[in-house]
């Protein structure tokens, strides 16, 4: 049953913001650098300057004390004027999240859609988020090269900032930005091994190590690994995945660090599906009935990735309390698939009726990104206020062929499909498509105390944006970005605020004739409230807030017919308007209970006030519960509930798809058998429920997944 906004409104007044850092765990379990003692010993002194100088993780007290990245400024999530979310490493082991797209699923507020075997879109207030940074460092996301499905060893957490963040980001998307925080050295030598088992013929193992490398401990490592190979519910489809990581950190001076990193992925899945199945038969009805384990995939369809990604982080604080930090990441993908797309509306009682269209998809991917920034304190008017300001730079080239089938090949019945299809004749010369996008900004942000209750947060963004392609070129230079917002505390205990951003958007969609769409423009206005309770042990948030844009993207819904990219056409949408709100509480409510609970509405109307992503659920309602029996046994339930979607006007007599609301559980149980070795259990999808994970793709559906369970060892040190 749909819970009414007013019961959930009764529960908490305000709800909090999410999971963050924990760092609680048992003494065998990694933990993140936070302090480091110099040669001397002089750690207390260390303690200062590092505190100032590198994001300061593990804070006693209310959650809410946290460090946030959202503006720049050296702001905890209380002190800044926007939605935030972070999901730790304690949440991601529980409940055994291991790739992004899992995260995201868990994540308040977010909508995770997975349209194929291995690409899912993400969305947050009713827009898709295109905006992921890697240690606060911009990076463009590309669905194509499966940047969803990044494994979560790389991560000691992950940053969500609902609503426009283009001060930072530079592209004020007002979804949200999700920033990958890439796990350091510890403070202590440490590490783990594990290994898993679970459905599917699912095997998984880890290894995570950090460790000093020299005698004086200035300089320290950190490396890791993951291997996973197995089936899927999805007929056919199998995974071999691997993933190495290394990160060095070096004091240089009891001031100055500087961090390199690299890591290496492969991803090698069999029988991928490109699109999904069809949600109509022929004859009007929905095609709903189709086992979930439905697939078009073939014994020749395949999506194979490749990643190498470095980074270099330097870092120094000076004795008048600023720092600087320059950082660079490097990043480069390829990408090869032999694709099987099909569609069009199958015969109800024969399963025939599809057409097809095949590609074999080459594709090469290189970005570089680049940020320099100073912060610190100033004096002004009697009182002290904070400074940051910064320049970014991003490049991307990426360069695809498309080779294209030379023959017509025959489709047999959807229904028991075995994937027995006759492999295509690929022309020998491909459809080439070269784009270039770079971005430049230059931004500053201010935190001002205007009183010892009041802070007024401003900044603004000077940002190009160029764009060099065989679909034609853009640029726009001088766009501003503004961004103001203002912070009460009301007392030691709950805080208010509002904030509003501008919004410049430069998008990838495409319009039918290949050519980019505008970019987005608009703006963004929040205000909320959040606050402790419990003596700081439980935190709440509310928020709500407007969105307004012209020229947003949705899938255009005469042209369903792939682009020569692999891409399908959009169109814009002008006067887009979305209102929502979002509550979190999160916290201990007793000694043996961890709380996290979040409600998201959202209602999104093109001009004339028709609902523009009705494929999209308006209302989500998550709960996760840990209690702990005792020292040894840990339990965990997890509750994941979305109102009813649906898809106008898709079928064959322009018949609207829907599909009801629907509640997953997913549960965990853990065993501390000593201080190294711990057992755990986890079920997802306790209750079997059959879903669409998405129904607008492609204006297709794919199944989400079934009852699965798994078993993991792991052993600390």
């Amino acid at each position: 049953m749909k819970p009414s906004h007013m019961s959930v409104i009764s529960i908490a007044v305000i709800s909090s913001l999410a999971a963050t850092q924990s760092v609680a765990n048992n003494a065998a379990s990694l933990k993140p650098t936070s302090t480091q003692a110099s040669p001397n010993g002089t750690e207390s002194n260390n303690q200062q300057i590092e505190d100032k100088m590198f994001e300061h993780i593990t804070v006693s007290g209310s959650r809410l004390d946290k460090a946030s990245s959202a503006t720049g400024l050296a702001l905890t999530l209380r002190q800044t004027p926007q939605s935030i979310s972070v999901v730790d490493s304690e949440f991601i082991d529980a409940f055994s999240l291991e790739t992004l797209a899992d995260v995201m699923a868990f994540a308040p507020g977010i909508q995770t859609q997975q349209a194929e075997t291995d690409r899912f879109f993400f969305r947050a207030r009713g827009r898709e988020i295109s905006n992921f940074q890697f240690d606060g460092i911009p990076v463009v996301y590309n669905s194509f090269f499966s940047d969803a499905i990044t494994d979560t060893i790389l991560f000691d957490r992950v940053e969500i900032v609902r609503g426009a963040t283009g001060l930072l980001t530079g592209a004020g998307e007002p979804s949200a930005a999700i920033n990958l925080i890439r796990k350091r050295p510890t403070i202590e030598d440490a590490g783990y091994v594990s290994a898993q088992i679970g459905s599917w013929s699912n095997l998984r193992f880890e290894l995570d190590q950090s460790l000093a490398l020299n005698e004086e401990e200035t300089i320290k490592g950190r490396f890791a690994a993951s291997y996973e190979q197995g089936d899927s519910y999805i007929d056919l489809a199998e995974k071999e995945n691997f993933l190495l990581y290394g990160v060095v950190s070096a004091d240089l001076t009891d001031r100055t660090r500087v961090t390199v990193g690299l890591d290496h992925s492969e991803r090698n899945p069999k029988a991928s599906t490109w699109g999904a199945l069809p949600l109509f038969y022929s004859d009007g009805t929905q095609a709903d009935n189709l086992p979930v384990s439905q697939t078009t995939g073939t014994d020749w369809t395949k999506w194979a990735r490749e990643g190498t990604n470095a980074f270099l982080q330097f870092e120094h604080a000076f004795e008048n309390e600023w720092d600087i930090q320059v950082e660079v990441e490097r990043r480069e993908n390829e990408m090869d698939g032999e694709l099987l797309y099909l569609y069009n509306a199958p015969d109800s009682a024969t399963g025939l009726g599809l057409s097809n269209f095949p590609l074999r998809y080459l594709a090469d991917r290189k970005q570089t990104a680049f940020r320099a920034m100073a912060s610190g304190p100033f004096n002004l008017l009697g009182r002290e206020h904070r400074l940051t300001t910064g320049v970014l730079y991003s490049k991307q080239d990426v360069i695809s062929d498309s080779f294209y089938a030379t023959n017509t090949i025959e489709l047999d019945s959807l229904f028991g499909w075995d994937g027995s299809i006759e492999r295509p004749i690929f022309g020998s010369t491909p459809a080439t498509n070269n784009n270039t996008e770079t971005q430049k900004g230059v931004y500053a942000a201010a935190q001002l105390n205007l009183h010892d209750r009041w802070t007024l947060i401003v900044g603004n963004r000077i940002s190009s944006y160029e764009l060099e392609g065989d679909n034609g070129n853009f640029d726009h230079s001088s766009v501003t970005t503004p961004y103001a917002g203002l912070v009460f505390d009301v007392d030691d205990n709950i805080s208010i605020y509002t904030s509003y951003t501008e919004i410049f958007q430069a998008q990838n969609a495409k319009d039918v004739n290949g050519q980019r769409l505008d970019p987005v423009e608009g703006s963004n206005i929040e205000a909320g409230i959040k606050g402790d309770f419990l003596n700081e042990k439980l935190t709440a948030s509310f928020a709500v807030y407007k969105v307004e844009e012209d020229n947003v993207a949705a899938r255009d819904p005469i042209n369903d017919q792939p682009l020569s990219d692999g891409t399908f056409a959009s169109i814009g949408i002008e006067g887009a308007k979305t209102t929502g709100y979002e509550m979190e509480l999160n916290g201990k409510p007793t000694d043996d209970i961890t709380l996290y609970l979040s409600y998201t509405h959202n209602d999104a109307e093109d001009a004339d006030g028709k609902a523009y992503t009705p494929y999209l659920p308006d209302d989500m309602l998550r709960v996760s519960v840990f209690y702990d029996i005792n020292e040894e046994v840990r339990t965990g339930l997890n509750t994941n509930w979305q109102s009813e979607i649906s898809n106008p006007n898709v079928g064959p007599n322009d018949e609207t798809f829907k599909q009801d609301g629907y509640t997953l559980v997913n549960v965990f149980a853990s065993y501390n058998i000593s201080d190294q070795l711990k057992v755990t259990a986890n079920v997802n999808n306790l209750f079997d429920k059959k879903y669409y994970s998405s129904i607008d793709f492609f204006n297709q559906g794919f199944f989400g997944a079934p009852l699965s369970a798994e078993l993991s060892v792991r052993y600390s040190w």
